[in-house]
């Protein structure tokens, strides 16, 4: 049983660095990104990166003084996600371990975040599925994730309005402006008090 377990756990590592990895993560929050931040003490502007946003996606954040929205994710390097290592025999690794992206620890789960299904490779015995993972390890990461995926729609429906308010002003907060404030909310969040720039109700 316990070979059986580690085949599954090699297969399901060899299938997210091939499927995943190596095209970055599938879906993060503000919570992912300022807990990633947080322990490599380094800001977040140095770990992520920007793609165009629809205008109805709760994710989409308004920069330059509302002409674009944009998501915010982690930064892919020359062989996918800014943080994949490669062994010398070319074998994947996740350089975050567990900081990594809820979304990327449950691979093969689908949080519910849009992500399309991961194709199955020809030559391939079967495909991973949720039935693989350890499942009171995917019940609480669900759990988690539900609630940091709610919080990030927050803090970005938050930032929109405050940016719509501003509209006349002269000064054009752009994306290191709202991953600063998405720090805030981060240390707000964990430390239980009002959102910043609210007083304590």
């Amino acid at each position: 049983m316990a070979d059986s377990a580690a085949g599954i756990r090699a297969e399901r590592h060899a299938a997210r660095t091939e499927s995943l990895c190596t095209r970055g993560a599938r879906y993060v929050t503000g919570s992912d990104i300022a807990r990633v931040s947080s322990a490599l003490a380094l800001e977040p502007w140095y770990l992520t990166a920007t793609a165009p946003a629809s205008a109805g996606d709760p994710t989409g954040i308004v920069t330059d003084g509302g002409r674009r929205r944009v998501n915010l994710r982690l930064a892919n390097g020359p062989d996918g996600c800014l943080f994949l290592l490669r062994t010398a025999g070319a074998l994947g690794h996740c350089g975050l371990g567990e900081l990594a992206p809820v979304s990327c620890r449950v691979f093969p789960a689908h949080l519910g975040d849009g992500a399309e299904p991961v194709a199955e490779k020809p030559g391939k015995k079967r495909q991973l599925s949720e039935a693989d993972l350890d499942q009171e390890m995917l019940t609480e990461a669900k759990r988690g994730w539900t609630a940091d995926r709610d919080h990030w729609f927050e803090v970005v429906k938050r930032w929109n309005a405050l940016r719509a308010e501003d509209s006349k002003s002269d000064d054009e907060p752009g994306i290191r402006d709202f991953q600063r404030y998405l720090l805030e909310t981060h240390a707000a969040r964990e430390a239980g008090i009002a959102w910043p720039g609210e007083a304590a109700k």
